[in-house]
């Protein structure tokens, strides 16, 4: 038995040491001369046969690259089966679960490589190679693109990932330009890319909802056409009851600028699509690409090159291989771990970038009411004086505290990867990120809090757990109703050290979502519609700058009240400046249910408030919150301490206890690798 541990440990230890250490190296246009001169041939052959038999088929590898590269980077991780140790993999996020295709065609592609030239070409490449020959096929044989090549296959698959980085078909502009840009990607390459949606099927239940059952521009005839193909219900299941009709209606099959005249002609399925006229920027390039010959397909495989790169994994990156079986790891099946510096203070330097350690255990996994009773006694108290002494001076910093846990866990999972400071290695941490800067408070309680637990009890307590403690506080000291005066707050939370400003921006929803949106933001991460409505009555403290609503609430149409919204237009300027203003103007400083009477009223900033009234079930929620006395309240401190959960670290091969000292511990980071 002890032998057995030995040597599983030792395994471990060496899928680590082959995990660790991420260094970017160049990809190049026939990379495979040398190892697999007829690659690319072999690859363009196996396309060619089913896009000849199936179009549909050349549009599911087009949109194959795109949801590779989009989560992981490209690195085929969108082609891993689920496995028992993980058993929700990329594949069978919602994204792309039925609806993804072409698995089957990097299946062959991969065997017939194999056969020539075995263990030399990486699924990624195949990815690629294959979206590249769709296009050409597909356009006609018109559209030739020089695919860089020498990605390595990568080895983490998440479903939540997919969710936090595909833009949804309902995405708006803002949204889209954030979601491109988060990968390196322009407003320029987000509109050419979407020309893809020129080839292709789309399931009924993509677009109903926000485009043929609600208001939208969509053309009339268009929407006729529609209908009739579409239930007046679609949904997800069963498949007979969600039917697929073609993106584009006039060149189904050919990879053409069609879809830039629908998008003018109000022709198009998505609110993606149509929101492409909803700047003059965005518009001007959308009719550049309809009506200049050759202007789209110039631009497109510029745009298709660069997504080809989006963090890729290369030759002498220890956290990429290659796959003899594109479905299956390679090296060892272990939970990706950056091995990386400890740190010295709750803010201190912290790994960044485009490969992080993956989701931790199951919600709330190790954690436990009393951790440290054992451990550091005074913790909890030591940390609850700190903030009430910090929220009577301020009441604003309790509202940011309780806005940190929750901006904390919806990104890397709840190990205070939102505290760590940029450094000349990660320059652009979480703290950084546009929902986060500068509007994020309370990091100086957070200090405070470490270095009173730290004089107690030296490196016990993580900056995790005091993040959810603080939180846990903020809502009691701003609590005028006893059921939040106090509740129990598990712990066992270690601190992560991967922090990323474009995570953030992926995974944080924000104030313009709907209520589809927020329901799959929070979905992804465990959280059910109940706990978003109760976890939502947190605005009901703190201030937001006018930016955040004026746009879609006083300078769109909205339901907002017309007196609350001449009061917030006479606290925000139409031009310069960005002030903030209370989110509750009746109770601005009491944590309690006012949120929920103002959310009936009409009276709220956001639109993210406004959609909770978007359907039955959750303006049920509404009303019984802002009604019944104290249901609010128990709901929101189960919500809470579910949400406190989300994706902790608990191993010490996942997290650390961030130390308040001032150099780091013998493993100091050289070269992207720990040295000892």
């Amino acid at each position: 038995m002890a032998a057995s541990l030995r040597l599983a440990v030792a395994v471990t230890w060496v899928c680590l040491a082959l995990a660790t250490a991420a260094c970017q190296g160049q990809l190049e246009v026939g990379y495979y001369k040398k190892t697999c001169p007829r690659a690319e041939h072999i690859v363009r052959d196996e396309v060619k046969k089913f896009v000849y038999k199936d179009a549909g088929i050349g549009a599911g590898l087009i949109r194959l690259l795109f949801h590779d590269c989009f989560v992981q980077g490209c690195d085929g991780s969108v082609l891993l089966d689920p496995t028992p140790t993980n058993p929700r993999p990329e594949k069978l996020s919602p994204p792309n679960f039925p609806s993804l295709r072409g698995f089957e065609v990097i299946d062959a592609a991969k065997d017939a490589v194999e056969q020539a030239c075995p263990g030399q070409v990486s699924c990624a490449d195949i990815v690629a190679f294959a979206a590249r020959d769709a296009a050409y096929f597909l356009s006609r044989l018109s559209l030739k693109i020089d695919v860089p090549a020498g990605r390595l296959d990568g080895r983490v698959s998440s479903a939540t990932e997919a969710l936090g980085n595909l833009p949804p078909p309902f995405a708006n502009v803002t949204g889209l330009i954030g979601s491109f840009a988060a990968k390196g990607l322009d407003v320029e390459d987000m509109v050419v890319l979407s020309g893809a949606h020129t080839v292709g099927r789309s399931h009924c239940s993509s677009f109903v909802s926000d485009r043929l059952a609600a208001a939208s521009d969509i053309s009339a005839s268009f929407a006729a056409s529609l209908r009739r193909r579409c239930p007046a219900s679609a949904s997800p299941a069963p498949a007979a009851a969600d039917p697929t009709v073609n993106q584009d209606v006039s060149t189904p099959n050919a990879f053409d600028n069609q879809y830039y005249k629908n998008v003018l002609a109000h022709r198009v399925l998505f609110t993606s699509d149509a929101a492409l006229l909803a700047t003059p920027a965005t518009a001007k390039m959308v009719q550049h690409n309809a009506n200049i010959p050759g202007w789209w397909e110039g631009r497109f495989k510029k745009a298709f090159v660069k997504m080809s790169q989006i963090e890729v994994k290369t030759t002498g990156d220890k956290l990429g291989e290659i796959r003899k079986h594109c479905r299956i790891k390679a090296a060892c099946v272990v939970l990706l771990l950056l091995v990386a510096a400890t740190t010295t203070t709750c803010q201190a330097a912290g790994a960044g970038g485009g490969s992080y350690a993956p989701p931790g255990p199951g919600i709330a996994y190790g954690l436990k009411v009393g951790y440290y009773g054992g451990k550091c006694p005074p913790a909890e108290a030591i940390v609850r004086r700190v903030v009430g002494d910090a929220v009577r001076l301020d009441p604003g910093v309790g509202a940011g505290l309780i806005r940190m846990l929750f901006h904390d866990c919806f990104v890397e999972g709840c190990d205070a990867s939102v505290l760590l400071d940029p450094t000349p290695a990660n320059p652009q941490p979480e703290k950084l990120a546009a929902p986060n800067n500068p509007s994020l408070r309370g990091f100086e309680v957070i200090d405070a809090a470490k270095a009173a637990v730290e004089r107690a009890c030296p490196g016990a307590v993580s900056c995790a757990d005091i993040v959810a403690f603080a939180a846990r506080d903020a809502a009691a000291f701003l609590s005028r109703a006893p059921g939040l005066n106090y509740f129990d707050m598990p712990a066992g939370r270690l601190d992560g050290r991967v922090s990323s400003a474009s995570r953030a921006l992926g995974f944080l929803p924000p104030p313009t979502f709907g209520l589809s949106q927020l329901v799959q933001s929070f979905a992804a991460k465990g959280l059910g519609v109940e706990d978003m409505v109760a976890l939502s009555g947190a605005h009901t403290v703190g201030r937001s700058h006018c930016s955040s609503f004026v746009p879609d609430r006083l300078a769109a149409p909205s339901d907002i009240d017309a007196s609350f919204a001449a009061s917030l237009r006479g606290q925000c300027p139409a031009t310069g400046g960005d002030p903030t203003v209370v989110q509750d103007a009746v109770t601005p400083d009491a944590l309690d249910n006012q949120y929920y009477k103002n959310v009936l009223a009409h009276r709220v900033l956001f639109t993210s408030d406004a959609s909770l009234l978007a359907s039955p079930a959750t303006a049920k929620m509404v009303s019984d919150n802002a009604n019944i006395p104290g249901w609010w309240e128990d709901r929101f401190k189960a919500a809470m301490v579910k949400m406190a959960g989300v994706d902790v670290k608990t191993s010490n091969l996942q997290g650390e206890t961030h130390w308040k000292t001032t150099v780091l511990e013998e493993k100091k980071v050289v070269g992207g690798k720990p040295a000892r």
